[in-house]
């Protein structure tokens, strides 16, 4: 018939609580030993957790549909959801707050590693080593850089610098006696329309014409010389 101790029952393999709450209070751990592998919650008869061994791993397991995942915790006295995972979105995460990562710790998508970012410890770093990085928006795209310059590199050899020079915007070839180009599409053509050649002190050639406004000068030397349109 069981054991009936005031309002519990303990009957063969179930421990029956009529009213209240039941509280397990030990000196030492409380040890869960499962030979069937899982430990499953339940509220009211309908199962809500599961959690069980799945090889060498841990699987913790919301089997009740679209139902979500949260983590909480107390954020000084406020109930806070630190995170989210949404079972009717195939377990999209969302974060409450920051995402902090160690140095060297990375944000990776894709199985292959294609996209990464990171902070080295003293830069911050996206790496794309497969593929293209593609910058899709829908508004603007704004590049504001306090140390005044915007660096371009290929396989760590710096190209060019795009540079605040005094409030002046620069723009400069930093590969020795490299040309700059200017180019674009001439009627399904790429043309270069013109050419300053760093090897020559950035003598400028142009593709075509050369055309001036009304009574504006080509002026040389000093500009004591000159031709006016």
């Amino acid at each position: 018939a069981g054991v009936v101790v005031d309002n519990i029952t303990i009957d063969g393999q179930e421990i029956d609580v009529s009213s209240g709450d039941f509280l397990l209070d030990v000196a030492g751990d409380i040890h869960l030993d499962a030979d069937g592998d899982n430990i499953k919650l339940f509220f009211s008869g309908t199962q809500y957790l599961d959690i069980y061994k799945s090889g060498n791993n841990i699987a913790l397991f919301q089997p009740i549909s679209d139902g979500d995942i949260l983590f909480q915790g107390n954020d000084g006295g406020s109930v806070v959801a630190a995170l989210s995972l949404d079972m009717s979105e195939a377990g999209t995460a969302t974060f409450n707050h920051d995402i902090k990562l160690s140095d060297n710790g990375r944000i990776v998508f894709g199985a292959g590693a294609d996209l990464a970012i990171y902070s080295d410890g003293t830069n911050g770093r996206i790496e794309a080593p497969n593929g293209d990085l593609v910058v899709d928006l829908a508004g603007d795209i704004i590049l504001d850089v306090d140390g005044g310059d915007v660096i371009i590199k290929d396989g760590g050899t710096e190209i060019a610098h795009l540079s605040n020079s005094n409030s002046d915007f620069k723009i400069e070839s930093k590969v020795s006696n490299k040309s700059m180009l200017f180019r674009g599409n001439d009627g399904g053509s790429g043309i270069t329309a013109l050419t300053l050649d760093m090897e020559f002190a950035g003598a400028a050639t142009f593709n075509s014409d050369v055309i001036l406004g009304n009574a504006k000068a080509i002026l040389f030397g000093d500009g004591s010389a000159r031709i006016i349109g």
